[in-house]
């Protein structure tokens, strides 16, 4: 049944990472599991923990990754979470 079902699952589409970008993409998917998530009048308000998020690239060694990428990055997720476009 396993085998079914992924010859019928869509191809995912290929992404393109510039080698420049590549270190700050494997940071941002390292902190996948450090988003922050508060209802509040209605709305569901989302940001990464940062404090979270500086022992996860303290830890993982990324050195070279500037925090205002990682910035721009989770200010996309939300965009695409709450389905608008940046």
């Amino acid at each position: 049944m396993g085998a079914e079902f992924a010859a019928d699952a869509p191809a995912e589409p290929e992404v393109e990472i510039w080698s420049s970008n590549w270190n700050t993409l494997r940071a941002f998917l390292d902190l996948q599991s450090q988003w922050r998530f508060e209802e509040a009048d209605g709305r569901i308000w989302m940001s990464l923990d940062y404090a979270a998020a500086d022992i996860v690239l303290r830890r993982n060694r990324y050195e070279t990754v500037e925090f205002a990428d990682l910035q721009l990055m989770e200010r996309a997720a939300i965009a695409a979470f709450e389905g608008r476009v940046e």
